[in-house]
């Protein structure tokens, strides 16, 4: 018995840390990847899911930006893709999303509400949907009249 008590006081205890605190302060973008895709268990899927995406926009500092930006040039996930284009702190960071996305709608949103003039007019041009144009065309951006020129702009092109 004084031999099993030496041992538990002298042995360092192990921090009993649950797997949310480890998902929480994790920060490598690979893992929590595979995470978010193929653990076993619901809730780890979830919690993985939004600390990916949360790095992913600069929720925390613990990443470098061009990691930030490498992770993004990789993903395959369009509802990620979509989720950084709308909410990334940086313009780089959301550029290179914009960059991968395939839709339309999202492009939309992009150039009706992003803060950044050049982003806006990017997706202006990188969008190929009549329907969707004429509403950015007819919406506009209220503090940037050159949004709906370039939607009326690309709606001609596309007619061509």
């Amino acid at each position: 018995m004084f031999e099993a008590l030496k041992s538990r006081l002298t042995t360092p205890r192990r921090a009993s840390r649950s797997r949310n605190d480890v998902l929480a302060e994790c920060s490598d973008l690979a893992r929590l990847d595979r995470l978010r895709r193929h653990a076993r268990d619901r809730d780890t899927r979830q919690r993985a899911d939004a600390r990916y995406r949360a790095l992913l926009v600069g929720g925390d500092a613990s990443l470098r930006l061009e990691d930030r930006v490498a992770a993004v040039q990789v993903c395959t996930d369009d509802a990620v893709l979509a989720y950084v284009a709308r909410s990334a702190r940086e313009e780089i960071v959301r550029r290179a999303a914009l960059d991968r996305l395939d839709s339309d709608r999202v492009l939309m949103e992009v150039a009706l509400n992003d803060p950044i003039a050049r982003l806006r007019r990017r997706a202006v041009a990188m969008m190929n949907d009549p329907e969707l144009l004429q509403n950015v065309l007819h919406r506009g951006h209220p503090d940037d009249p050159r949004i709906a020129r370039d939607a009326g702009r690309r709606l001609r092109e596309l007619q061509v």
